[in-house]
């Protein structure tokens, strides 16, 4: 398919808000539909899709655009043959206030270029090296788990990855005192990233998240002329010495930009999906003790980077585990030219808001869609392949995040940890409320009650 011309001004024009022919509801003034789709993003998403249909109009505060799912919309839109989407005007009033010139915001040209300056940090060969800190971190911190009481797994996996963010992604040695300025960054960033109303007004989380936003991007921009001079193995090391189709280094500023999101990104994403996996199996020992085996049989104190493929049953329970709480709930795009979608004319300019969880638990394509059930991705089943784009949790086409294997190397390399040492039990009949903004969580942080192996 030949590829349309683009229109270079249309960063220039403003969002189309004259969706009157399409379906949908604008809700109460200021806040539109957001308290609903905040709320509880698939019941929402779920019940809009009865009333109207895959494609409806939506407004979120001062937003004005379209709740777009379906497998069939999801493809035209993340393959984007006609270079008709644009992520960077999509994302520019959310992810945009604080991450602005970060890789998932950029498009087409831009992003194909700018995308050289991570490659290298996440080849298997690079990847290679993050083995031995990633093992190292969890043994120590692991090793320093209370037994025989509770404790809130959310708040103690989040220290251990931003320890963990600072080694392998910084290229700190040690986890220092100012790593806690970082981890409160971190903190109000994604305070502000959850708010509807957005005045940067002292004393809002708005605010207090832009001045994290700050926080971290100070933080980086010390470390660049160190790494680049150096010949370190972490992630920020092999973007500062990474070079444009020009030959010359990236600028401190680009370095920047791509490193703090991709902090935010990793650190955040990889929390929510294990804390929802030990959700899961905290309430399921007899799965459990299937995955501890599975480590057990490798006969190993630590994860070698061979062994990742020697983790199948693991790798489907990481697969269920994204289906159901995709740690990046809502993907956005914004139309170039007028386009059709779900029956619709859609005009250009037009914001497109794209729940990730309806596609992922759509009973066309899912048997029993809510239940945990890993063995759906295990021969012959292969439910994800029951359509290409039933099953995106790391998103699609061009913008398919770079860091998936990172992410799952991570996770096979705590939950072989975890398991080799403790059994994980939650409360009886577990059942916790979801926190689905800005990444999604379980509302009571998850406690859990650890039992040594062999104690």
């Amino acid at each position: 398919m030949v590829t349309m011309p683009i229109n270079s001004d249309y960063k220039n024009h403003p969002n189309n808000y004259l969706l009157s022919h399409i379906p949908g509801t604008k809700g109460p003034p200021l806040i539109g539909n957001a308290l609903p789709f905040i709320k509880d993003m698939l019941a929402d998403s779920r019940s809009r899709v009865e009333r109207f249909g895959e494609v409806s109009r939506f407004v979120i505060a001062d937003q004005t655009g379209l709740l777009v799912v379906g497998a069939d919309n999801y493809k035209t839109i993340m393959l984007d043959r006609e270079s008709n989407f644009s992520a960077e005007m999509g994302y520019a009033q959310q992810l945009g206030a604080f991450y602005r010139g970060g890789l998932l915001l950029l498009d087409f040209d831009e992003h194909r270029m700018q995308r050289r300056i991570m490659q290298q940090a996440f080849k298997f060969t690079t990847m290679k090296h993050y083995m031995d800190p990633l093992n190292e971190r969890f043994h120590h911190h692991l090793e320093n788990w209370p037994t025989n009481t509770d404790i809130k797994f959310y708040y103690e996996i989040k220290k251990i990855l931003l320890d963990i963010g600072s080694k392998i992604f910084l290229g700190e040695k040690e986890f220092n005192p100012e790593s806690e300025i970082v981890n409160q960054a971190f903190a109000a960033v994604s305070g502000g990233l959850g708010s509807v109303l957005r005045f940067n007004v002292i004393g809002t989380k708005f605010y207090r998240g832009l001045k994290g936003k700050a926080t971290l991007a100070d933080y980086v921009a010390r470390k660049i002329p160190h790494r680049r001079a150096g010949d370190g193995e972490d992630v920020l090391s092999h973007m500062c010495r990474e070079r444009n189709e020009q030959g010359e280094f990236f600028s401190d500023q680009e370095i920047t930009q791509h490193s703090t999101f991709l902090l935010f990104a990793a650190h955040d994403t990889t929390t929510s999906v294990l804390s929802h996996m030990v959700m899961y199996l905290g309430g399921r020992p007899e799965y459990q003790e299937v995955l501890r085996q599975e480590c057990m049989a490798l006969n190993s104190d630590e994860l070698d980077h061979n062994d990742l493929d020697k983790l199948p049953e693991f790798e489907r329970c990481f697969e269920e585990v994204m289906r159901l709480h995709p740690p990046v709930p809502m993907s956005m795009r914004r139309t170039i030219r007028e386009t059709e979608l779900g029956g619709h004319r859609v005009p250009a300019n037009t914001l497109l808001f794209m729940p990730t969880c309806y596609n992922q638990r759509d009973p066309q394509y899912w048997t029993n869609p809510d239940e945990f059930d890993p063995s759906r991705f295990a021969d012959p089943r292969n439910e994800h392949k029951n359509h290409s784009y039933c099953y995106h949790p790391f998103g699609g086409g061009a913008h398919k995040c770079i860091g998936m294997h990172f992410a799952l190397m991570l996770s096979k390399c705590f939950i072989f940890h975890l398991l080799r040492n403790y059994e994980v039990a939650t409360p009886p009949n577990y059942s916790p409320a979801l926190d689905w903004v800005p990444i999604p969580k379980p509302a009571d942080g998850v406690p859990i009650t650890l039992t040594a192996i062999n104690a």
